[in-house]
């Protein structure tokens, strides 16, 4: 080959060509373009160990140094964590409406209770009983005309000292003797109904002392014009006339 033609080939360093592309910007060739890219962003792609994908580097504006961006979040991290968010405001909601659920329950119960404590009360305000126990009388005169003159009660035949109780809850209205009657206790009940107790041996009670159903109120006895120890019992609704004493009790689930 003619010297001419080797004119120059081995001045200087041996440097790779350098290829342009129209609109690309500069390609480094070989083992530069392996060693480093600049992509369209400005953005330093660094390649990482054998077979390990390239991180992106994003350059420092104030230093100059290369920094490593934060890694991508998928759309599927972010379904999956709105999901998770979502679940915990039902579980929170749920958990709420029990709670209220319970709190209802309660005050519900607690309105029961009351009106039944209520109802029973009122019960025991207005309930009515015979006004001696059981077993410790027999009837010995009813209601009605008796030598020709009103019966105006039903008699209780009793040893005298036989305890005696208001029929229903009231107030005294006269506790003392009456011609006739004796020793007599008059009851003014919840209702307007007057009840009569006659021939006492005791009053156990005073004017205006308010008393319940079946309270002790005096002892049978054989005062007054009486053929035989006994109480004499009267009812008079209203505070009127007096009726038969044991068809009102019965009215007012009271037997005898």
């Amino acid at each position: 080959m003619p010297k001419r033609a080797y004119a120059g080939r081995h001045r200087g360093r041996h440097r790779a060509p350098v290829e342009e592309r129209p609109g690309r910007g500069v390609v480094l060739p070989g083992a530069a373009a392996a060693a480093l890219t600049i992509t369209a962003t400005g953005a330093v792609l660094v390649p990482g160990a054998a077979g390990a994908q390239a991180q992106e580097h994003v350059p420092d504006t104030d230093t100059g140094a290369t920094a490593t961006a934060a890694p991508t979040v998928s759309s599927t991290h972010v379904a999956d964590a709105s999901a998770a968010l979502r679940s915990a405001e039902i579980a929170e909601v749920a958990a709420n409406a029990r709670a209220e659920a319970r709190v209802r329950a309660s005050r519900a119960a607690e309105r029961k209770a009351l009106a039944a404590k209520k109802a029973k009360a009122l019960a025991e305000a207005h309930r009515w009983v015979l006004p001696v126990p059981r077993g410790s009388y027999r009837v010995s005169s009813g209601f009605g005309m008796r030598w020709g003159k009103l019966h105006a009660g039903n008699d209780f035949a009793a040893p005298v000292g036989t305890r005696v109780g208001s029929i229903g809850k009231g107030t005294v209205v006269f506790a003392g003797q009456q011609s006739g009657y004796g020793n007599k206790v008059e009851i003014r009940h919840w209702d307007g109904t007057v009840s009569w107790y006659g021939h006492l041996s005791q009053i156990e009670v005073k004017v205006g002392q308010d008393v319940d159903a079946g309270e002790e109120i005096a002892r049978s006895g054989n005062t007054g014009h009486s053929t035989g120890p006994h109480l004499h019992l009267e009812v008079h609704p209203g505070g009127k006339g007096p009726v038969n004493p044991r068809p009102w009790l019965a009215d007012h689930g009271v037997r005898f």
